[in-house]
């Protein structure tokens, strides 16, 4: 996981920590980190991390998605699963982290995604143009991915073929935020690679907005490995879940420090207003 820029992401990063050794407590997890936020936790809140990678402020700074491009080379691990810091993971005990790593085992690399979108005729994803990704790339499909968990093992290629289309794009890529979204590169490197993910589509975690305006409940949430809370709105129905969740968890493990209440991003970060 990583916690880059705001302190909102160390702290979320601190929550999802505790969900993840509530299910595995020998799990050993590595926060990359540019000290903003890291330095506002308490040592007990740092000691659940195994690693804390630092990176210079300056090197994310005019890209903050940038450096999941570079997650092969930032990892100390041989088999990795990187998660976006805001989430949590799901009390099924049937899904527990280790259970997730234990299934995807040699399996080179896999991404979140809806499965296959033609690039046939004009469409608009959310990134890029396909009938312009068609035309300067011929590629006649590509993955709806989502870079909020990946899992890959030391040695795939995937994030070098996608360093390099990010070096030279040949269609553009719409801003988000205050950056350039990792997915399309992502999504163009791997139909450039003619690369099959193993398992196609595959959903892991439950996002709200993807099955917007439809309200689960619980039940059907936590029928998933992870709870993400990514986006500029949450429903009071989430907040109120995690929340709930989140204490759970902090309790029971005797964490001292108070669990942190998820907040609305779109007050936080003033360019998530129109996203």
């Amino acid at each position: 996981m990583a916690a880059l820029g705001h302190p909102y992401y160390a702290h979320m990063a601190k929550n999802l920590a505790v969900s993840l050794l509530f299910h595995n407590p020998e799990l050993e997890i590595a926060l990359i980190h540019d000290d903003n936020g890291v330095n506002l936790l308490y040592p007990e809140d740092k000691s659940l991390f195994k690693y804390l990678i630092p990176v210079k402020p300056s090197q994310y700074k005019d890209d903050p998605y940038r450096f999941k491009l570079d997650l092969d080379k930032l990892t100390p691990f041989d088999s990795t699963l990187f998660l976006d810091v805001d989430m949590i993971w799901l009390q099924d005990m049937d899904k527990t982290p280790d259970k997730l790593l234990e299934d995807l085992g040699d399996t080179d690399f896999i991404m979140i995604n809806r499965g296959i979108v033609s690039t046939e005729g004009a469409t608009l994803s959310r990134w890029v143009n396909l009938k312009e990704l068609k035309e300067k790339y011929k590629i006649d499909s590509v993955y709806d991915v989502s870079s909020e968990l990946i899992f890959w093992n030391k040695g795939t290629k995937v994030f070098e073929e996608a360093r390099k289309v990010y070096k030279n794009p040949k269609v553009e890529v719409s801003i988000f935020g205050t950056g350039l979204p990792d997915e399309a590169f992502f999504m163009i490197a791997l139909s450039k690679m003619d690369y099959m993910l193993s398992i196609n589509p595959w959903e892991p975690t439950y996002w709200e907005p993807r099955h917007f305006p439809k309200q689960h409940n619980r039940e059907y949430i936590g029928r998933h490995y992870s709870l993400s809370v990514g986006g500029a709105f949450t429903s009071q129905h989430i907040k109120k879940f995690y929340n709930l969740l989140n204490g759970h968890y902090h309790q029971s493990l005797g964490i001292g420090s108070k669990p942190y209440q998820l907040q609305e991003k779109s007050r936080i970060f003033k360019e998530r207003r129109k996203i």
